[in-house]
């Protein structure tokens, strides 16, 4: 069970969400992210997004009558650990669902051990680009708001092609992710007649600098035009550098699983420059989607003008709107199975110019990709 002390924190910190409003429904969601390591950035930038949208809502006078109490727990970057934290807000928290689930691994694992199914939740927003779990035919309450990674190497492939060339290599992260990022993009790489000078793996937490350096004079030695990674934001700004300061000019492109600011804090804003990044959420800068221009307007007024500019964020933003959208749509009481209800079945939701569909079979709500290319200030530019 989870220490009473952690409970109270958790209460103490979202009480702002309902005080005031006496009187109201209180429905629990829950987000449980690995506030550490490498992706702590990126997981606090959504969690925090998806807060402030909520408390929002709640400032509103919430939806149909409920406000809503958001517990927000750190899940660790451990596997069991994480598993085991989620199980356990769920059974104490009962909330209705569960928004911005991280990784494939960590909702495989979720899928299958039977809690959602147990406690009958719905998980919406699940950041997760793995073919194999988002096709889980286990899976009954996994929502998903992003393309998967078959969508992501499609595009990633095309732009790259007419932009670079077609002497190739492919460096994946060495796990289940990794190897699928490297399995779709060289499906599409053969459908389009090109066979990759190297296919490479990288070690999942690998800053090992020598390797590094081997592998990027191995790339080198192979004189490539265009290099598809499939990895974390550590591992392709350690890359970038040791590849960069050899002399490396190929054009790099990446899944969305990467971030820009955190490639640019692994290598430079300088080195980082022209990496091109698939992006499953409408382009922020261009502002041409009233989604886009309403998360700004929210950031800014929210006062996390930090986060505007951020697309991890923007991911969590979609979540809870996506769930404050499904709940205005349930007339009977709210439980997790209403809430799967509505998204299955009262969609397509439309969030301003980023539309999902869902049905009762159909868990992927989205096939967008973009790419944006990392400019000279570090900025992603579309």
């Amino acid at each position: 069970m989870m220490p009473l002390k952690r409970i109270a924190m958790l209460v103490a910190s979202t009480a702002a969400f309902i005080s005031g409003q006496a009187g109201a429904d209180v429905i629990n969601v829950a987000q449980v992210l690995p506030f550490e390591g490498s992706v702590e950035a990126s997981t606090r930038a959504t969690a925090e997004a998806a807060e402030l949208y909520l408390r929002k809502v709640n400032a509103a006078g919430g939806v149909n009558g409920h406000i809503i109490n958001v517990v927000t727990v750190n899940g660790s970057s451990n596997l069991e650990t994480a598993a085991r934290r989620t199980a356990e807000v769920i059974r104490q928290h009962r909330p209705v669902a569960v928004l911005n689930f991280y990784g494939s691994a960590r909702t495989e694992i979720l899928i299958n051990n039977g809690i959602l199914d147990a406690t009958r939740t719905p998980v919406i927003g699940a950041n997760v680009s793995s073919t194999k779990v988002r096709q889980n035919p286990g899976n009954q309450w996994v929502f998903y708001i992003r393309a998967g990674l078959k969508d992501e190497a499609e595009r990633m492939v095309k732009q790259s092609m007419s932009l670079g060339g077609k002497r190739v290599a492919v460096l994946y992260q060495g796990d289940a992710f990794g190897e699928d990022g490297l399995s779709q993009s060289m499906a599409v790489l053969r459908r389009l007649g090109i066979k990759p000078l190297v296919t490479l793996p990288l070690e999942t937490r690998m800053m090992d600098v020598p390797m590094l350096n081997k592998i990027a004079e191995t790339v080198l030695k192979a004189d490539i035009d265009v290099l598809l990674m499939f990895s974390d934001s550590v591992n392709v700004g350690g890359f970038l550098r040791a590849y960069r300061e050899r002399g490396g000019t190929a054009l790099v492109a990446t899944d969305s699983t990467s971030s820009a600011d955190e490639i640019v804090r692994a290598s430079s804003a300088d080195l980082a420059r022209g990496v091109c990044i698939a992006e499953v959420m409408p382009a922020i800068e261009k502002r041409n989607t009233s989604l886009t221009r309403a998360f700004v307007a929210d950031m800014t007024a929210g006062g996390r003008a930090d986060l505007a500019s951020s697309m991890t964020a923007l991911e969590g933003y979609v979540s809870a709107r996506l769930f404050v959208e499904a709940l205005r749509r349930v007339s009977a009481p709210v439980t997790g199975e209403t809430i799967r209800a509505a998204l299955q079945t009262r969609g397509p939701y439309d969030l301003g110019g980023f539309e999902l569909r869902y049905g009762p079979t159909q868990y992927e709500g989205s096939q967008f990709v973009d790419i944006g290319i990392i400019g000279r200030n570090g900025r992603v530019l579309n």
